[in-house]
């Protein structure tokens, strides 16, 4: 009896000594929770002193428990409902970590803030070949509003960037902090992880992808071809410019970068001034700041200039 009682007693010390875990999904696709499973062997570990108690895309629930140890949230923040959700899960957690590109910087969709809201809705809505009633829906739906970062609303503890973010980098820095431990993130760029060969020719001419075969040995960016590696933060093991694809910017600014496109500009300003073409202001922000336009200079300045 006294065996079974301290089985029981051990069991429950284990349970009850676990951190509490929640996730919460915003405006996104879900990618970022697919990489959270994609932990395999390593979530199992996690979950040894963690316990999953409230997550939209594993559970039914709707509403967020009381008294979480640590919250992660995917996607930006693009509806009221966002907006409530964020800052309802920011009071019941103690620590909150941005997941992904949408939550630390606005994400993909945060391009649609070159636009006005009511542009976008007419567009979707009433412009669109396949859309029939044309009607924009109104009735006890959230208000929509630009797209802003988790990082903009409220208090963000850690960050986790990428689109999705490796699973080495999710496991990296969620085992330091159920570990108690303070989880850093890497100060280098995307070029110091890749293993093309950089000869400081500068290109001629800026070309789309599409145009050529880029040699894979060699620097995308002494080819012509816009890659955001010297603006970029590392930690994904430089995958895109080793399948030949250069990088687009998804694990956001570099550690010293003050605004990514600016350093992205900067770079090519000093490599290939005289070949730069003239940007549009509709084209400039997915060049440069694809996945942080939301939370990028050139946002902030446009909201003055539209203001006056």
């Amino acid at each position: 009896m006294n065996v079974l009682k301290n089985l029981v007693q051990t069991h429950l010390k284990r349970r009850f000594n676990k951190l509490r875990i929640a996730t919460l999904g915003l405006t996104g696709c879900s990618g970022c929770h697919v990489a959270l499973v994609s932990l395999h062997e390593k979530l199992l570990e996690l979950l040894k002193n963690a316990e999953l108690v409230h997550s939209y895309i594993l559970t039914d629930e709707k509403e967020i428990p009381e008294n979480i140890d640590l919250g992660i949230v995917e996607g930006s923040v693009r509806t009221t409902h966002n907006e409530e959700k964020v800052k309802e899960l920011r009071d019941k957690t103690k620590i909150l970590v941005a997941l992904g590109s949408c939550s630390c910087f606005g994400g993909v969709q945060g391009l649609g803030n070159v636009y006005n809201v009511e542009a976008l809705l007419t567009k979707v809505y009433k412009q669109t070949v396949t859309t029939v009633e044309g009607l924009i829906p109104t009735k006890d739906l959230p208000e929509v509003f630009k797209v802003k970062p988790v990082t903009e609303v409220v208090k963000v503890d850690y960050m986790i960037p990428g689109c999705p973010p490796e699973v080495e980098s999710i496991a990296e820095v969620l085992t330091a902090i159920v570990q108690g431990k303070t989880p850093t993130l890497p100060a280098k760029n995307v070029c110091d992880e890749c293993p093309r060969e950089r000869r400081n020719i500068p290109p001629k001419e800026l070309k789309r992808l599409h145009t050529g075969n880029p040699d894979p040995k060699i620097c995308l960016l002494e080819q012509g071809y816009l890659c955001m590696g010297p603006a970029t933060r590392s930690g994904c093991g430089a995958k895109c410019p080793k399948a030949n694809m250069p990088c687009e910017g998804c694990y956001g600014p570099c550690e010293k970068a003050w605004d990514q496109g600016l350093a992205m500009l900067d770079a090519l300003t000093a490599m290939m001034g005289k070949v730069l073409p003239n940007f549009k202001m509709e084209t400039h922000p997915g060049m440069f700041y694809r996945y942080t336009y939301a939370s990028s200079i050139l946002s902030k300045l446009s909201k003055m200039v539209k203001k006056r």
